[in-house]
C-alpha cells in the first residue's frame, strides 16, 4: 500500500465516507499496481466491470424518467455522450484524483495517460462507482452520480411541465440495461475473484434470448401476485422494466435490490451457473483448489465440504 495514502483524503474528494475503506483501496487498485506488490489478482478490474453496469442503469434511469419525449436513439445517444472517455476521466480529475491517483504503476507520465481511450483514470472512475454501490447501496450510487455527473450536464434541458408518456421501446431499453444490471450485480458477488472476461462470458448466456424467453415463463407466478389486473408484457425486458418501476413507485432507496432479488429468485440457478463459471475457469486454467478457495469461496477448514459441493456439481474430483 502506498504509505502516503489515506482513505479521509479520497472521501473528503469524493464526497463519500465509506463504512469500508478496503473497498474503496480495491477501486484505486489499478492492475500495474497489484503486480508490483505481487498481488496480480486483487484489483479494480472486478468493481470496473460492476461499477459500468451501474453507470449505465442510473443514467438510463434518469433519461428515462426525465426525457422520455426523446426517441430511443436520441435516448442511446444521450447515454453515449454522458459516458465518453474524456468526459469520465475529466470528472475524476475534476475530484482532484488524477495526479493523486494513489495506486497506479505504470511509468508513462499521468498527462500522458489521461488522453489515452481507455485510460486507468476513466476505468478507476467506473471501479469507485462499483465500489459506491457495493459500500453505500443503489440509491447512493445513483444520487453521487446524478450530483456529480448527470445534473450538471442535464439540469437545464429538463422539461417538468411535459408528462411522462414512455412506449413499449422505452421499457424496452430500460429493460435491457436493467437485464444487465441484474445479471453483473448476481454475477460479482456469486463467482467470487473471476476476472471481467470470465463474468463477461456469464453474463452473454443470464441475458441470451433464449434464456429471456425461459424467464418470461418462471416470472408468471410472480407477475400475477404481483400485478393481478394486468396481462404480463411477451417481451422479458418490458417485464423487467415494469416490475422495477413497480419496486421505484414504492420505494425508490430499495428498487434496484428488490428487482436484483427477484432475478435471483425467481429466474436464475446457482448450481448451473457455478457449473457453468467452474467450466470457464478449468479452461482458463485455474486448478480446482483455486475453484474451491477463490471462487466457490470455502476455506480452508471448511475445504472438504468446498471439494463435496465441486463434485457434485461437476460430476466428478478432477
Amino acid at each position: 500500500m502506498s504509505s502516503n495514502w489515506e482513505a479521509s483524503r479520497v472521501e473528503n474528494q469524493i464526497g463519500i465516507n465509506f463504512k469500508y475503506d478496503q473497498t474503496l483501496r480495491l477501486a484505486l487498485l489499478h492492475p500495474s499496481y497489484a503486480k508490483q506488490i505481487n498481488e496480480p489478482e486483487i484489483n479494480n478490474q472486478r468493481l470496473e466491470f460492476l461499477g459500468e453496469a451501474i453507470l449505465n442503469l442510473v443514467l438510463v434511469d434518469y433519461i428515462y424518467q426525465h426525457f422520455s419525449h426523446f426517441q430511443v436513439g436520441k435516448q442511446k445517444a444521450l447515454r453515449d455522450k454522458l459516458t465518453e472517455s474524456d468526459r469520465l476521466t475529466n470528472l475524476w480529475y475534476d475530484l482532484q484524483l488524477g495526479e493523486a491517483y494513489p495506486f497506479l504503476g505504470l511509468k508513462e507520465e499521468r498527462h500522458r495517460l489521461r488522453v489515452k481511450q481507455s485510460n486507468p483514470f476513466e476505468q478507476a472512475f467506473k471501479a469507485l462507482v462499483g465500489a459506491i454501490y457495493i459500500d453505500r447501496g443503489f440509491a447512493q450510487a445513483r444520487n453521487w452520480l446524478h450530483k456529480r455527473l448527470i445534473v450538471p450536464l442535464l439540469g437545464r434541458y429538463l422539461k417538468p411541465e411535459l408528462e411522462h408518456s414512455a412506449s413499449d421501446k422505452h421499457l424496452q431499453f430500460l429493460g435491457e440495461t436493467l437485464l444487465q444490471g441484474v445479471a453483473i450485480d448476481y454475477l460479482y458477488h456469486q463467482i467470487l475473484q473471476a476476472n471481467p472476461s470470465i463474468l463477461k462470458s456469464l453474463a452473454r448466456n443470464i441475458t441470451a434470448a433464449d434464456s429471456q424467453s425461459k424467464y418470461l415463463k418462471q416470472s408468471q407466478s410472480f407477475w400475477e401476485e404481483t400485478f393481478p389486473h394486468q396481462a404480463q408484457p411477451k417481451s422479458y425486458k418490458i417485464l423487467l422494466a415494469q416490475i422495477y418501476l413497480h419496486f421505484e413507485d414504492k420505494n425508490s432507496k430499495s428498487s434496484f435490490r428488490q428487482t436484483s432479488g427477484y432475478f435471483a429468485k425467481h429466474c436464475l440457478d446457482d448450481d448451473e451457473i457455478m457449473r457453468q463459471a467452474i467450466a470457464l475457469l478449468l479452461k482458463d486454467g485455474k486448478p480446482q483448489k483455486w475453484i474451491i478457495h477463490k471462487m466457490m469461496g470455502y476455506p480452508s477448514n471448511r475445504y472438504n465440504q468446498g471439494r463435496e459441493k465441486y463434485a457434485e456439481l461437476m460430476g466428478n474430483l478432477e
